[in-house]
């Protein structure tokens, strides 16, 4: 390095994930329409990302529910192992458990952004349903 330069070393993915993550927003955008909020304006939620590579991710509609036998309708949780590829921007899931079904075995790809220090931005076309970007916000925990 040369005399008065500085190096700034700026963490990859993997390492902002890691910890624990505040559910603050759950948006879903069909393509060519508006957005909509199923689990209302005031989600509950957290992720966990551990630094050997497994996740947690529990998201719920706060409240009342239409219907108790039907928990998918307000409430999303789901865990495995977690990969990243840096250059694609973004996070899989490898499901391992989860309330919803036909999720348990799949992969669920999400793009990743840091839009400000401290919030995390995961989307996915087509997740939950085909035809929809998801988009969810996250917020640090604090430790």
């Amino acid at each position: 390095m040369q005399e008065g330069s500085t190096s700034i070393s700026v963490p990859g993915i993997r390492e902002q994930l890691v910890g624990g993550w505040r559910l603050v927003s759950y948006t879903e955008t069909p393509h060519g329409g508006e957005d909509s909020h199923p689990l209302g304006d005031n989600p509950l939620g957290t992720i966990l990302y551990t630094p050997d590579g497994y996740m947690s991710a529990q998201l719920a509609s706060p409240g009342p529910y239409q219907d108790e036998q039907a928990p998918d309708a307000y409430y999303i949780a789901y865990s495995g192992p977690y990969d990243v590829d840096e250059q694609a921007r973004t996070v899989t899931h490898h499901v391992q458990v989860s309330v919803i079904p036909s999720w348990r075995g799949t992969t669920q790809i999400r793009q990743v952004q840091f839009p400000e220090p401290g919030t995390l931005m995961l989307s996915a076309e087509g997740s939950p349903r085909e035809g929809e970007m998801t988009t969810i916000a996250w917020s640090r925990q604090p430790r």
